[in-house]
């Protein structure tokens, strides 16, 4: 946030919106901004026969598309810091956030321009964007095998537990908001929050089962053995994570 150097020590916090904008793209290197994006995208020029001239136009693109949302953002945070100047000067604690309008309009940009860099293949990257966390966990348990996947065994694993999260997802969703009736104390809330990470451990366990049982067919006994503890892994972190913030809250 640009201040002046008299203001320096105002208590200004920011929200992860004015986080996220000065570590964008922007403020990297073109190169690490660039190879992230081969990276991620290797498997999708794979997908669909785009060559590495093609490829490395998209790539660039990308980054010049990001740095002119990440500009766009910037300059929308410097007009509420411009805005709120009298406040930071008389050392008031300040929120510099994006409005709600401001968020849909970097949306609907970075939209555009995804689709003028993508072109024919807009669709095709969208469907690969939104299963790129199941593709970055296959990826990393075909990396542990003593023989990595044949590419047409990781997309069908890919598909299964991108179809597997899609379906547990609008399941959540369907389900209707809890009432309660009247004022919540402290330890209703603990409850209610125990018995949400219950639920959620349970729904990764059911999710985790699913998975390995519709994946069996496409790997040896081994394997399976192999993606379940990968698998179990993920429960057992987030198990972790509650119990570290049991502990936090208890101190």
């Amino acid at each position: 946030m640009r201040t002046d150097q008299d203001d320096a020590d105002a208590p200004v916090t920011t929200s992860q919106d004015y986080q996220a904008a000065l570590t964008s793209p922007n403020s990297m290197s073109r190169e690490l901004s660039a190879k992230y994006k081969r990276d991620r995208l290797k498997d999708f020029f794979l997908i669909n026969g785009i060559g590495p001239d093609r490829a490395e136009q998209i790539v660039q693109d990308l980054v010049d598309a990001d740095d002119f949302v990440a500009e766009m953002g910037n300059a929308m945070l410097d007009r509420h810091t411009a805005e709120k100047a009298e406040m930071i000067a008389r050392g008031d604690v300040v929120e510099i956030t994006y409005t709600a309008e401001e968020r849909a309009e970097l949306e609907a940009e970075q939209e555009r321009l995804d689709r003028q860099v993508f072109g024919e293949y807009y669709e095709a990257y969208e469907a690969y964007r939104r299963s790129y966390p199941q593709r970055r966990v296959v990826g990393d348990f075909s990396s542990r095998l003593s023989a990595p996947l044949e590419y047409a065994t990781k997309e069908s694993i890919v598909q299964i537990m991108y179809e597997e999260y899609s379906s547990a997802a609008s399941e959540q969703e369907s389900k209707p908001a809890d009432f309660v009736e009247g004022p919540t104390s402290t330890t209703l809330e603990q409850v209610d929050q125990r018995d949400s990470f219950e639920e959620r451990l349970l729904e990764m366990r059911s999710y985790n089962n699913r998975v390995i049982d519709r994946t069996r067919p496409y790997l040896t006994p081994s394997q399976s053995e192999e993606l379940k503890e990968l698998l179990e892994n993920e429960v057992r972190r987030f198990e972790l994570l509650v119990e570290l913030a049991e502990l936090d809250e208890a101190s």
